[in-house]
């Protein structure tokens, strides 16, 4: 799995993986169930980022439904995310999200096709997710944000 998460004008490619369990629906449809996240990102402000499964509480289930060109996830994903640094200041700045990100993406065939990235880590291939509710992340008294959250889904291939 790769994603880019865009925060003002700042765009931060994450590689990573998503584990899920495949769980009964209904005639047109499966849930999905998240049984494992994760997502790295590197900022020369932030140093590595990553996004992952919080140690408790569980995500909600995703779907994907047939539709008229193939099939239509929905996807629901409740995570925490965590900066190594914030300039000169060490951390890690840790960060969990107040409500579950909702993306959907409708592809030919699922699970999504395989996917590669281009030589600035950015992703290529895959699926391309458009944000329904995009992620806010509070820890303490700080809240991110973000505007936009285009997750690219597939199989990494190797170079």
């Amino acid at each position: 799995m790769t994603s880019s998460l865009q925060s003002g004008e700042q765009t931060l490619n994450f590689i990573g993986s998503r584990v899920v369990k495949v769980l009964a629906g209904g005639p047109d449809f499966v849930r999905l169930q998240s049984l494992d996240f994760t997502l790295e990102a590197a900022h020369p402000l932030f140093g590595k980022i990553t996004m992952t499964l919080p140690d408790v509480g569980v995500s909600p289930l995703s779907a994907v439904r047939l539709s008229s060109s193939g099939f239509t996830e929905t996807w629901y994903e409740t995570s925490e995310i965590k900066f190594e640094r914030s300039g000169n200041l060490p951390g890690p700045f840790e960060f969990q999200s107040e409500k579950p990100l909702t993306a959907t993406a409708t592809m030919p065939n699922w699970p999504p096709p395989p996917q590669a990235t281009n030589p600035d880590g950015s992703p290529t291939g895959g699926v391309l997710y458009s944000v329904v509710q995009p992620p806010t992340f509070t820890g303490g008294d700080q809240r991110g944000d973000f505007t936009a959250f285009p997750p690219n889904v597939g199989q990494l291939l190797a170079p």
